[in-house]
C-alpha cells in the first residue's frame, strides 16, 4: 500500500504575503486575479468570513496540487486521457482563488490566514477523485453560507464570491462525472454554516499544524457508515446509517437523558430531523429521510432548530458529509 497523501506548508513571518502568480500558473488557470474596484471599506464579521474562506482555499489548493503531484505517478488506466491535464486547471485555479482571497484581506490591512499541514486518506487515483467531490462540496457549501451572510453586512463583496462558487461548481461537476455519478444531482447545492465548514476542514489538518487558529468552536467527531443490519433484497425501506460518537464529551453529558436525533442538511430546505435508535453507548442507527440527493450534511443533535445556523450552534458531533447520489 502507498503512504497517505500529505501536505505540508511553510510559513515565513507571521504572514502570508500574495506573491504575484507566476505566469505558468494564470496561463494553465486561464487567467489572473480580478481587476475590479473593491469596496472602500468592509466590515468586522466579513473580514472574518473572508479569513475562514481563505482557510478553507488553503486546504483545497493543497489538497488538489498535491494529489496533482500523485496521479501522475499512479495508474490512470480507465480514466479520460485528459484527466491530468483538467486537474492542473483545477490546481491553478485554486491558487488563483488563494491569492484573490489574500489580495482582498492584505488591501483592508487584515491578516491572512496560513496554510496548515494536512493528511488526506488517498492511497490511489481513485481515491483522490472520490475525496476530491467531498473536499470540494464542503467549499461549495461554505461558499454558499458565505455569500448569504454577505449579503447581509458586505453586499459588494458578493460578485468575487459568487464568481469563484460557480468554478467550484464545474470543478465538482467533473470529479463526480470522472468517478461515474451523475455531474448533476439535484436542483440546488447544499450550504453550511461557518461552523460546520471549519470542523470539517478541521478533519484534513494535521493537528498543532495551524499557525493561525479561526475564532470558531470546534465540534466533537462523528463518524457514519452503512448500516449493517439485514435488509430484504427489494426492501422499499429507507437505507439505514449508523453513526458513532464520543459519549464522553461534554456536549453529551449535558444533554444526558433527552432523545438523540440526527439533523439532516440538503439543498436550499430546513434541516431534516430523525431520532437516533442507541444501539450500544456512543452508536446509533437511523434512516436516511426520502428526497436526500448529492451533497448531504448530518449532525447528532437533541434539539430541532429550522435552520443551518441555528442547528450549528445545537450540534452534539459532527458535522459528517455523505454523498447519496
Amino acid at each position: 500500500m502507498k503512504p497517505l497523501l500529505y501536505a505540508s506548508s511553510v510559513l515565513v513571518g507571521s504572514l502570508v504575503t500574495a506573491a504575484p502568480l507566476c505566469n505558468n500558473i494564470t496561463d494553465v488557470a486561464g487567467g489572473s486575479l480580478p481587476y475590479i474596484d473593491k469596496p472602500s471599506s468592509i466590515s468586522t464579521s466579513a473580514v472574518k468570513d473572508l479569513q475562514l474562506a481563505l482557510f478553507l482555499k488553503n486546504l483545497e489548493a493543497s489538497f488538489s496540487q498535491t494529489g496533482l503531484t500523485n496521479i501522475t505517478g499512479w495508474n490512470m488506466s480507465g480514466y479520460p486521457q485528459d484527466a491530468i491535464e483538467v486537474v492542473s486547471k483545477v490546481a491553478a485555479q485554486e491558487e488563483v482563488h488563494v491569492a484573490t482571497i489574500i489580495d482582498l484581506l492584505e488591501h483592508y490591512n487584515a491578516e491572512p490566514i496560513p496554510p496548515c499541514n494536512y493528511s488526506f486518506p488517498v492511497n490511489s487515483t481513485q481515491d483522490f477523485f472520490e475525496l476530491a467531490d467531498k473536499i470540494i462540496s464542503v467549499g461549495i457549501g461554505s461558499t454558499i453560507g458565505l455569500a448569504k451572510r454577505l449579503a447581509v453586512t458586505d453586499p459588494l463583496l458578493i460578485q468575487s464570491v459568487s464568481s469563484i462558487l460557480t468554478v467550484e461548481s464545474r470543478h465538482d461537476a467533473f470529479f463526480r462525472h470522472i468517478e461515474g455519478k451523475s455531474p448533476n444531482p439535484a436542483p440546488f447545492d447544499t450550504g453550511i454554516s461557518d461552523i460546520w465548514a471549519y470542523n470539517l476542514a478541521l478533519s484534513f489538518t494535521v493537528p498543532g499544524s495551524c499557525p493561525v487558529e479561526i475564532a470558531l468552536p470546534t465540534l466533537p467527531t462523528l463518524n457514519v457508515s452503512e448500516s449493517t443490519y439485514p435488509r430484504l433484497a427489494n426492501s422499499t425501506e429507507p437505507p439505514l446509517r449508523e453513526f458513532e460518537w464520543d459519549p464522553a464529551q461534554m456536549t453529551f453529558v449535558a444533554e444526558a437523558g433527552k432523545q438523540l436525533l440526527v439533523g439532516w442538511v440538503n439543498q436550499l430546505n430546513e434541516p431534516v430531523y430523525t431520532s437516533l435508535n442507541i444501539t450500544v453507548e456512543g452508536k446509533g442507527m437511523t434512516a436516511v429521510p426520502p428526497g436526500m440527493n448529492g451533497a448531504v450534511f448530518a449532525a447528532v443533535t437533541a434539539q430541532q432548530p429550522d435552520n443551518t445556523d441555528d442547528l450549528a450552534l445545537a450540534t452534539l458531533a459532527g458535522p459528517v458529509l455523505l454523498t447519496l447520489s
